[in-house]
């Protein structure tokens, strides 16, 4: 993949140019993407109206308790512009731009993350979501009509068969006039509620199979909704299988990428980005609703009668999940300020991980740290008459995230081979001599504006940046065929979550640094919290590093295929 302004202008600076250059290259961070004035009170205006709907129209504990919308709240939803957030206003839409459209999704989730979430998938991965992946053409009119009549959609992606391989296994065979669609999808969100939907299918045709889109109402003949699913979290969501039985799909319906047997490049970075929005918006609401759980808690608390707040640990707890929601709110600055579609995708797609990871980090902590409390439902919590923290409910929408829109570790996977991919495509990578192309330690320029702590964190983040390069690149000059690196995934896992911290840390200090300066009145503690978060990181990153080139490792291969074949090693582990 590469880079490209959406708009003509030139592409925003991306950390991936960092990772292929081995340093940080700080200038480029330097104007840290912040809201104009009136897209940020565009922003707030919407948030704090949407904070009172909601918690006006949503009873958060009914809906995680009977598993259901309340009635009517699609309609209210609809009216208030809440399913066409992002859309032009030509459409009847509120036409808000990708940061304000996450926050307003965030504010939602943090009222109830199912309720949110179906606004997520709406704006995010809903058919109406692809309209920016959609060349002119009738396909484009057919879904801007929808649009504009107002329409409930969704995104079919993952089939029974599971959500990473190659092709889908829903098949589009075409037909005089289109396709027929035979299958199944799972785990489609809105799927019981959408008029209008789009599912991934293996288009089959004489020029070998494709992956396409296909775009259709769901009062098609032979399309009907099977069982509905419940997940451990986000109750409430609706969410369904769905079936296809010969279902004829008109062929200015179907969207191909004729240069590719893939989905068209665009349709992924709608796809990035409604990620961020399905699972990235509600972590983001976890880990402040955890934030302010946490403060309220300690505020209430005392031990011997010295206040919870004045110990040690519990103090190290409150700055822990401070630095974790700064870095989140960091990576999500920088990845969809001032950018186009395609632009930054790269981050998009680490940006996922970072906030999901630190959602799960934080709302762990708040558990323990609200002890009895935070493992108690609400119930439970009402009856003895104690303050009823959702943190239960939290914990298990929390964990469902790091699932959604594929695994954690697979994301991982996927990020490690997107680097790789760019160090095999950059030619300097293979220099006879093996120096070719290797920066300096420390070869970036400096990072200003930083306090000395920070100072030294950014040198430290910018040696590691080369580390991972020097790793990388000798990793591609031993593998000349990519599929036999790609097969080592604890390597190319561990690759990517490495380049995941590193770009987080990186955020976290151009922020900082952005906010010491003039342009930008900001609260105290941004040098603080960067300092916090680049401090673990370091040691997070530390430990990930010496995970790249063990001294010497157990067989795994051995072990797992001989207690898969034979159950062996039962008698070891029963006993």
């Amino acid at each position: 993949m590469t880079a490209a302004s959406t708009d003509g202008k030139a592409a925003p600076a991306t950390f991936l140019t960092d990772l292929q250059e081995g340093r940080v290259e700080w200038s480029r961070w330097q104007d840290f993407p912040r809201q104009s004035p009136e897209e940020q009170e565009t922003g707030d205006r919407l948030v704090a109206e949407a904070e009172a709907f909601f918690a006006r129209r949503i009873d958060a504990t009914a809906v995680d308790s009977t598993r259901a919308l309340p009635a009517g709240l699609l309609d209210d939803l609809q009216d208030r512009g809440y399913l066409r957030l992002g859309i032009d206003p030509a459409l009847g839409g509120l036409g808000l731009s990708a940061y304000n459209t996450f926050r307003l999704i965030a504010q939602a989730c943090a009222h109830s993350v199912p309720v949110g979430q179906v606004v997520a998938i709406q704006n995010g991965v809903g058919a109406a979501a692809m309209l920016p992946a959609l060349p002119p053409g009738p396909l484009r009119d057919f879904v801007s009509a929808r649009i504009a009549k107002g329409t409930v959609s969704g995104f079919g992606d993952t089939d029974r068969s599971g959500q990473n391989n190659a092709r889908p296994t829903l098949t589009a065979t075409p037909v005089e006039g289109g396709y027929l669609l035979n299958g199944e999808k799972l785990f489609t969100g809105n799927g019981p509620v959408a008029d209008l939907v789009a599912v991934s299918a293996t288009v089959l045709g004489e020029g070998g199979p494709k992956v396409g889109a296909c775009f259709l109402d769901t009062s098609t003949p032979g399309f009907s909704v099977g069982t509905r699913l419940e997940f451990m979290g986000s109750r409430g969501l609706p969410n369904a299988s769905l079936h296809f039985d010969d279902v004829l799909v008109p062929a200015d319906q179907v969207l191909i990428d004729p240069e590719s047997d893939q989905l068209p490049f665009l349709v992924g970075m709608v796809a990035l980005l409604g990620r961020i929005y399905f699972t990235g918006a509600p972590a983001m609401a976890i880990a402040r609703n955890s934030l302010a759980w946490s403060r309220e808690f300690i505020a209430r608390r005392s031990i011997d009668g010295r206040a919870l707040g004045d110990y040690d640990e519990i103090q190290r707890t409150v700055t822990a999940t401070l630095a974790d929601v700064y870095a989140m709110e960091s990576a999500v600055r920088w990845s969809l300020l001032g950018s186009g579609l395609t632009d930054r995708w790269f981050e998009r797609f680490a940006t996922k991980n970072l906030l999901v990871r630190g959602a799960w980090r934080i709302v762990d902590r708040t558990v323990s740290l609200h002890g009895g409390e935070g493992f108690e439902t609400v119930a439970s919590k009402n009856r003895r008459g104690a303050v009823p923290v959702p943190l239960e409910r939290a914990f298990r929408d929390a964990r469902g995230l790091r699932i959604a829109g594929n695994v954690d570790f697979q994301l991982d996977n996927q990020l490690g081979r997107i680097l790789l991919g760019q160090y095999y495509a950059d030619a300097r990578t293979y220099a006879d001599d093996g120096t070719q192309g290797e920066p300096d330690p420390g070869a970036g320029t400096s990072a200003a504006g930083l306090s000395p702590a920070n100072q030294e964190h950014a040198r430290a983040i910018d040696r590691l940046v080369g580390e991972l390069r020097r790793f990388a690149v000798g990793l591609v000059r031993r593998h000349p065929d990519p599929e036999q690196l790609y097969a080592k995934e604890r390597t190319v896992v561990l690759l990517g979550r490495i380049a995941g911290e590193l770009f987080n840390a990186v955020a976290a200090l151009a922020r900082a640094a952005a906010a010491g300066t003039p342009a930008e009145a900001v609260p105290a503690g941004h040098q603080e919290l960067a300092d916090v978060h680049c401090a673990e990181a370091r040691h997070t990153l530390s430990g990930l590093f010496a995970r790249l080139e063990p001294d010497a490792e157990p067989d795994h291969a051995h072990i797992s295929r001989r207690w898969l074949a034979d159950g062996g090693a039962d008698q070891l582990v029963r006993h």
